[in-house]
């Protein structure tokens, strides 16, 4: 592995990792709880797309793998604790599977997939662009499930 590839790795599983100490003991009716905010989702939900987006930009982008996806369902999600771990716990094994033996000089390999933003400056996002959106969006995804976890403990927030 190199040297790039091993800190993004390493960044990317502490950052599902923490995820996971974010919404270890929510309780179930709260993990599920729909909120009453425009375009928002329960921290389940938030969890779930989360965990399937990293694993298309790990798995998929970078790695070569053939994920299946329905990023639709991923917004209605509901579930428990457990169930998402073990999924977390999955991807985790998964992306070190695809990245640790990756040397850094396959960052610069072109993904097949275009740009998900304009400014970027390139026509075809590299595995480089992968990896550094994936961190880019779970931290953002991360964020928002502190800030909804907050409001819904607090009692703010909930649908209904």
């Amino acid at each position: 592995m190199g040297e790039s590839i091993d800190r993004i790795a390493t960044l990317l599983e502490l950052l599902a990792r923490d995820v996971m100490r974010e919404l270890d003991g929510v309780p179930h009716e709260l993990l599920n709880q729909p909120v009453d905010v425009p375009e928002a989702n329960s921290l389940f939900a938030i969890a779930t797309h989360l965990k399937a987006s990293g694993r298309m930009w790990t798995l998929v982008a970078a790695g070569g793998r053939d994920v299946p996806r329905d990023r639709d369902s991923e917004f209605v999600a509901t579930g428990t604790f457990e169930e998402l771990k073990t999924d977390y716990e999955r991807w985790i094994v998964e992306l070190h599977e695809v990245l640790d033996p990756m040397p850094d000089e396959e960052l610069s390999r072109p993904t097949g997939i275009k740009p998900y933003r304009d400014g970027l400056g390139v026509e075809e996002m590299t595995v480089e662009h992968a990896l550094v959106h994936c961190i880019d969006h779970t931290g953002i995804h991360l964020g928002h499930i502190q800030v909804t976890k907050q409001f819904l403990l607090a009692g703010g927030l909930a649908a209904g």
